[in-house]
């Protein structure tokens, strides 16, 4: 059995952390919201048991508000919680899922445990980031590390790609899955701002292996000109990428 890829404590203490500052940088997870929110289904009269996990901006909840849902956030203890979902077997008709899936180390286990809480025919819904998500950064830091150590490090997760995702969830044995996705670009004065709105949002890094060397200012300084030099842009900002995935997948 392979390592997990993610620290389930270290993620749980960013997300921790992240509380009192996330709504100054929540406009990810809002997006991804509000796309979760136009793919409900228009007739909910046979939705009368929710689960959503996740989304942190709440805009599921307030629109769904008035309905009996159950609301599980799987960052709210010390560590991170992705197996063993603590609710009834065959006991939702959907589950809304939102800013999860892309730190899961066993996606396939857990989408196993996602179709074991719904009913037959429930729906699932998910919107999570993945397939570019950060790709500019990740060259920046790949070529600054070799440029002042020589080497390789891991500073940016992997993202699970869309035609990933499908594979995924037709392994965990959803029908009719469909996997879409959507690439924005933010921009940022300095690279210094986007991994401070990556720490607001508890999104920084929490690999396992956290052999990487500490972020100096010398190193700042060489990844900014670096994100530059990559991806130049006429106005001196730098832009990310971000990759928002999105699944939808009915229960046998």
């Amino acid at each position: 059995m392979s390592l997990p890829l993610f620290s389930q404590t270290l993620l749980g203490c960013r997300k921790q952390r992240a509380r009192h500052t996330f709504q100054k940088a929540s406009y990810l997870a809002q997006d991804i919201e509000k796309t979760l929110i136009k793919r409900l289904p228009k007739n909910r009269e046979n939705l009368n048991r929710i689960l959503i996990i996740g989304c942190p901006a709440g805009l599921p909840q307030i629109h769904l508000k008035g309905v009996v849902i159950d609301v599980f956030d799987p960052f709210l203890g010390e560590r991170f919680v992705e197996n063993n979902l603590p609710f009834q077997d065959n006991h939702y008709d959907l589950i809304l899922e939102g800013f999860v899936f892309h730190w899961l180390n066993d996606p396939l286990g857990y989408l196993r445990d996602i179709k074991r809480l719904l009913k037959s025919g429930g729906l699932y819904l998910s919107g999570f980031l993945g397939g570019t998500t950060l790709t500019e950064m990740r060259q920046a830091l790949l070529k600054t590390d070799i440029d002042l150590y020589g080497g390789a490090f891991a500073r940016v997760s992997p993202m699970i790609k869309p035609e990933a995702a499908t594979r995924l969830l037709q392994s965990a044995g959803f029908k009719d899955a469909v996997v879409d996705h959507e690439e924005i670009g933010v921009s940022y004065p300095r690279i210094k701002a986007l991994i401070q709105d990556l720490r607001a949002m508890g999104e920084s890094n929490a690999l396992r292996d956290q052999r990487s060397p500490k972020i100096s200012k010398d190193y700042f300084e060489r990844a900014q000109q670096n994100y530059f030099s990559l991806f130049p842009q006429k106005d001196d900002t730098l832009v990310a990428t971000f990759d928002l995935v999105h699944m939808i997948g009915w229960s046998s």
